[in-house]
């Protein structure tokens, strides 16, 4: 029997509590499922547990590992949960000190030597980690004779250091993701799916090109056409909708036309959603998604201060971005804008001139949602390798805080006080908005 494998996904319990309490758009790790999918084609049996939906039972966990005889456990870590993984990894061990260790996912991707350093971790994998894993339980199973630990690329140990993995090009080599490996009823409303990988955007707060890269790599359109049909097979009449969370969907627009014109042809069920960018969307491009059961799409705006959107590098125009949300008024498409307060750049001005520009958009468009966070300087972003030259004072170096919510940063211009109270502000825009009609009906 081939070494089993138990992939776990850990709470972060700030940055997910409202998508799981609200049975929102939160399903069990994409980026999990799509590995276990991977190493079963060759033989290894994998098991996904998401303790987002929970409390860790850590005595059902030890029945399970010591009755269906698990050798390795695999941990995603974040920035925000770094903290919880590795006391988790300690209460592994305990269970069965034999207990192969491994970490992947974000932060092992950007501060690996952060986490290879606990004495309970034996591997952390960095990047796409398809084919490290498959490499490190073949290693794992058949020892040196299969392949040596100085050979497993994208892997580091407590031994070797290895060389990074090239990401996958052709991401339609990947098999198609089987959602009944988790819980098939923890699939409610939202399903998440990816049918590209990598951001070509060189934002300064972002991390995305550093963990995904910056070559934008795409599936096959009709692979993607097919895992939706499974998806409405698999979960039947529980989802109203999927969501696509590339980090730009619609930046090949051969691609976008084709996936939009089988959504139309084959005349699919249920309506989906994506993420984009404002800068490769036109007028044609909302008439074409409106038309073809997409039914929402969000932008990352960050700040409504021109000047402040061209020097963090978002490379946006604020007037294209009004001229589009305006045109997409005819529709019943709901449009998400994301903004963030806290740029180096900021000043009190700046953040309510971004205030003023979430009001001027809920005006032109009822349509609009909009969420804003705070400015966390996360690991492995530019603004984080060069906080000093820039004037960005990281004040809490706690990562349990870093969940975009909780100021950790002052400027010259501004300190965690005034985020905070800015922050608050942002949350009853729509609210103001409301009163203001109210009134001017009256």
């Amino acid at each position: 029997m081939k070494t089993k494998i138990l992939l776990i996904n850990l709470p972060c319990y700030l940055t997910m509590k409202d998508f799981v309490d609200n049975d929102f758009n939160y399903n069990p790790s994409l980026g999990l499922l799509a590995l276990s999918e991977y190493v079963s084609l060759f033989g290894f049996e994998a098991k996904v547990i998401d303790y987002n939906f929970g409390e860790i039972d850590y005595a059902a966990l030890e029945e399970m590992i010591c009755e269906e005889g698990f050798g390795v456990v695999g941990v995603t870590v974040y920035t925000e949960n770094l903290n919880l993984v590795l006391k988790f990894v300690k209460k592994i061990r305990k269970i069965d000190p034999r207990i192969k260790v491994m970490a992947g996912g974000p932060h092992a991707t950007l501060k690996p030597d952060e986490i290879i350093k606990s004495r309970y971790v034996d591997f952390v994998m960095a990047k796409d980690g398809e084919a490290s894993l498959l490499e490190l339980m073949m290693y794992l199973e058949y020892g040196e004779k299969c392949i040596t630990e100085e050979h497993l690329e994208g892997v580091i140990s407590k031994r070797c250091r290895n060389r990074e993995r090239e990401n996958v090009t052709d991401l339609s080599l990947l098999p198609i993701i089987n959602r009944e490996h988790a819980e098939i009823d923890r699939f409610k409303n939202l399903v998440t799916l990816y049918s590209s990988k990598g951001c070509p955007g060189r934002c300064i707060y972002c991390a995305a090109t550093f963990i995904s890269g910056a070559k934008y790599r795409v599936r096959d359109v009709y692979s993607i056409f097919l895992e939706c049909w499974l998806i409405f097979h698999q979960c039947g009449q529980s989802i109203s909708g999927l969501f696509f969370i590339d980090d730009i969907f619609t930046v090949q627009k051969t691609r976008t036309k084709e996936f939009c014109r089988l959504i139309r042809e084959y005349e699919f069920p249920i309506y989906w959603s994506c993420e984009s960018r404002i800068d490769v969307i036109n007028e044609e491009s909302i008439d074409m998604l409106a038309e073809s059961k997409c039914c929402a799409i969000q932008f990352g705006v960050e700040s409504g201060d021109q000047e402040i959107l061209d020097i963090i590098g978002k490379h946006i125009r604020l007037d294209h971005l009004e001229k589009i949300v305006s045109y997409a008024a005819q529709y019943e498409l709901r449009i998400h804008l994301g903004f963030m307060l806290g740029h180096y750049p900021d000043t009190e001005e700046t953040m309510r001139k971004t205030l003023d520009f979430i009001r001027k958009m809920l005006k032109i468009n009822g349509n609009i949602n909009y969420s804003v966070s705070i400015n966390t300087p996360f690991p492995g972003t530019w603004q984080y390798e060069h906080a000093d030259e820039i004037g960005l004072e990281i004040t809490d170096h706690d990562y349990s805080h870093y969940d975009l919510i909780t100021p950790v940063i002052r400027t010259e211009h501004f300190d965690e006080a005034m985020l905070r109270q800015l922050y608050q502000e942002s949350g009853s825009l729509r609210t103001e908005n409301a009163a203001c009609s109210v009134s001017q009906d009256e």
